[in-house]
């Protein structure tokens, strides 16, 4: 899938510079979180995007 928006520069730079000191996270990785992250914090109930996502926060918070 393609996606092409307009997003304020503001929130262009934050966004690179976050991604550029993280070796966690490329522009797709950093993408898929934040959209999977909004859709489960508005209602979001597929099953298997919850599934994945509790295992992704398991994974990351134990390193914080």
């Amino acid at each position: 899938m393609s996606l092409e928006t307009e997003i304020p520069e503001l929130l262009y730079i934050e966004m690179k510079d976050f991604i550029d000191s993280s070796s966690e996270f490329d522009r797709q990785g950093f993408i898929k979180s934040a959209l999977t992250d909004f859709l489960l914090q508005n209602g979001c109930q597929v099953k298997q995007l919850k599934e994945s996502y509790s295992k992704y926060l398991l994974n990351h918070t134990s390193k914080i």
